[in-house]
């Protein structure tokens, strides 16, 4: 259906992809794994012809045996959407906010297929009941952002399926989306592809869903091919230092590399180099481990949602009811969910972003919400935050320096601001001269780095880290969980790690929180909870992750 053939892409003379070799038939699921950068995402826009511009290229594109290597775009647009079309990773970028979801979605059809408005939208009612949209009619006259995540990537896979493609291209599909919708986005697209005879190329730095999704696999570096077979061969018996260091940095959920050193993540070769080995003497003492950081107490928010009628109070939605824990000085506690259980309105809450209708939080035995604005402005350089859009939380306009240093501005201490920076620039694996650059200068994983950096400067007690690894490529996530353990190491942290991802919460967590609607439904040690689960939510969650 499609080849490529010693296919390279290169931009003044830096090459993209290098001799690529791929066959696609209809019907075959190819997966496609690699670092940010590695080649995969050329490869796939190489398959549908939207090689950037300015690009110069090298060997041969054929669909169904119709060389296609430098042939005029319009050309491409005739086999674009009716026998190739592409799934992108962010729904919200590629959904127009503008615009109902079903005119997004009778468009192709209007176009390339020339029906009318009416048989168009009949036609994307049955879309959306093959891809699992309930209330189909009703869903179409919806904008993206009234969708949860995992509606509009099915939306963006009703989109790719309106001309009846013959290979369809999911890239990064799954990358920010619950555990559970994963497994039910992934097992749709099996499912299409089966049903339709249909090609499925399925481009992913997780590891587990490719497993999933796939057949066969190809594992790129730098724009190479660098290994192929079967998904199962390849995962199974790996045979390049690359495919082997992808998979030694995958997490398990039977592997807790707390506490242990010499058994945390094992990195690709061409990674940065990994932390320094930590010292034998622990920087907390026995008795100091069993001392209360953050004691949470019945905790409750609800908010107001639009009024239906005038004369009717708003109805509230509850997003945290009665949450109680505690984290001691030096422990890791993780707290897992979906989206919309809560995670993130109770790190609001901690941190003192948001004030609780009920409840208490104690940070080092003050009551948070009893404190003036000023003194809790003093105290917050004890507890800081890790978001998890690094970039977003990093002002373009300032070298990374100047915003590293923030938080010490913010709260009047200007002492040693130069030397301060440094030590933590090392801290966390960079240079002292990277201080001069701006967040654009940096791959993802280092502005993750910087974002820590801006964190801990402040000498805080508790870090809390809010999805902080959920867009990373596997081995950059491996170096963030690895710099963490070293820190808290160091500095004796409390973490508060919170994730969708329960492989991720096994690996580095000495206890778990389980949330589900707003409620804490289980928790415990992580032995405990991932050993003998109690609920049947936490069950789906083990299932999802692989267990």
């Amino acid at each position: 259906m499609i080849n490529l053939s010693n296919f390279s892409v290169s931009f003044q003379n830096t090459l993209a992809l290098k001799n690529a070799s791929v066959e696609i038939e209809s019907g075959e699921r190819l997966g496609i794994v690699g670092e940010s950068g590695s080649g995969k995402t050329m490869l796939a826009l190489s398959l549908m012809g939207m090689i950037p511009e300015g690009a110069a290229i090298s060997g041969s594109i054929k669909v169904e045996n119709q060389n296609m290597t430098n042939i005029a775009d319009n050309k491409w647009q005739e086999f674009r959407a009716k026998k190739i079309a592409m799934i992108f990773q962010e729904p919200m970028a590629a959904l127009n906010p503008l615009r109902r979801v079903g005119d997004t979605v009778i468009e192709p059809l209007l176009v390339h297929e020339g029906i009318s408005r009416g048989k168009a939208m009949a036609k994307a009612v049955k879309l959306f009941e093959e891809v699992g949209i309930s209330d189909p009619i009703s869903r179409l006259k919806q904008y993206p952002h009234e969708l949860s995540g995992g509606q509009r990537q099915r939306v963006l896979i009703a989109l790719a399926l309106a001309c009846d493609p013959k290979i369809l291209i999911a890239d990064e599909p799954t990358s920010a989306l619950d555990a559970n919708i994963v497994l039910k986005v992934i097992d749709l697209l099996v499912d299409l592809s089966e049903a339709r005879n249909m090609g499925l190329v399925f481009i992913s730095h997780d590891l587990q869903a490719v497993s999933r999704a796939t057949t066969k696999l190809l594992v790129m570096h730098n724009g190479d091919i660098v290994e192929r077979g079967s998904t199962i061969d390849v995962l199974a018996n790996p045979r390049h230092s690359y495919t082997k260091g992808l998979l030694s940095a995958r997490p398990s959920l039977s592997k807790q590399l707390k506490n242990n050193y010499s058994n945390r993540f094992k990195l690709p070769t061409i990674q940065n180099p990994v932390s320094k080995p930590r010292n034998d003497k622990p920087i907390l003492s026995e008795k100091e481990k069993n001392n209360s950081l953050l004691q949470v107490n019945s905790v409750m928010k609800r908010y107001s949602l639009p009024r239906k009628a005038i004369l009717k109070s708003p109805p509230k939605i509850i997003a945290v009811s009665n949450a109680s824990f505690s984290l001691m000085k030096g422990e890791t506690i993780g707290i897992v969910g979906e989206s919309g259980s809560g995670k993130s309105t109770l790190a609001n809450l901690i941190m003192g972003f948001e004030k609780p209708n009920f409840g208490s939080i104690f940070f080092e035995g003050n009551d948070i919400n009893l404190l003036s604005s000023e003194k809790l402005r003093r105290l917050r350089q004890r507890f800081q935050m890790v978001f998890q859009d690094p970039y977003g939380s990093l002002d373009p306009r300032r070298n990374i320096g100047w915003s590293i240093a923030e938080p010490l501005r913010a709260i009047g201490d200007r002492a040693d601001l130069d030397e301060r920076v440094s030590e933590v620039l090392l801290q966390v694996g960079l240079e002292i001269s990277d201080r001069f650059k701006f967040p654009h200068e940096f791959s993802g994983g280092q502005r993750q780095r910087v974002a820590i950096a801006r964190s801990i400067i402040s000498r805080p007690a508790l870090l809390v880290a809010d999805e902080a690894v959920s867009a990373l490529d596997v081995s950059v996530q491996a170096q963030i969980l690895n710099l963490l353990m070293d820190i808290q190491d160091d500095l004796g942290l409390g973490i508060l790690f919170i994730s969708h991802d329960l492989a991720v919460i096994a690996s580095i967590c000495d206890k778990i929180i389980v949330m589900h609607n707003g409620d804490i439904i289980e928790s415990g040690t992580s032995k405990d909870v991932l050993g003998n689960p109690q609920s049947k939510y936490t069950k789906s969650l083990l299932i999802a992750a692989g267990a």
